[in-house]
């Protein structure tokens, strides 16, 4: 009690008597800007908002080809450990064509900062690496239909 006492004393002189400086101030607490772009190319490809990333039933999802992918596939495990590639049509529509189906999950509080929100900066900046490979054309979000 006394240290808090003695500090008290130390600081209150070097107001100089104007309660304005020791005062505070009830000010707006306003968010920074969720910007809706990536640092690279690529952002013209994922079909949907970044503040509505999430407004999906559990995940985004793009094709790729499925031959002679094994760089690709090293390069999307080395995005996220979560990108999950296998056969299958999905909203993506890659059933047709020689493609694979490639998924991200979109699960709150994991991956997204509110249910059905925005994805976290972290997925969003995976997401947008995906999206800058030139063998991606599109990342969609997933319904299931």
């Amino acid at each position: 009690m006394l240290r808090i006492l003695m500090i008290a004393a130390l600081i209150a002189p070097s107001c100089g008597g104007d309660d304005k400086c020791c005062r505070l101030v009830d000010a707006p607490i306003i968010p920074p800007d969720v910007p809706d772009e990536c640092a690279g190319p690529g952002r013209e490809k994922i079909r949907f908002a970044r503040t509505e990333s999430c407004v999906n039933d559990g995940a985004v999802e793009w094709c790729i080809p499925d031959r002679n992918n094994a760089e690709l596939l090293a390069t999307l495990a080395t995005i996220s450990s979560k990108i999950h590639c296998a056969l299958g049509g999905g909203r993506a529509n890659c059933g047709s064509g020689g493609q694979l189906l490639c998924s991200y999950p979109t699960n709150y509080p994991e991956e997204c900062t509110s249910l059905h929100g925005q994805m976290t900066p972290e997925v969003w900046d995976d997401i947008c690496a995906v999206a800058a490979r030139s063998e991606v054309v599109e990342i969609v979000p997933m319904f299931a239909e």
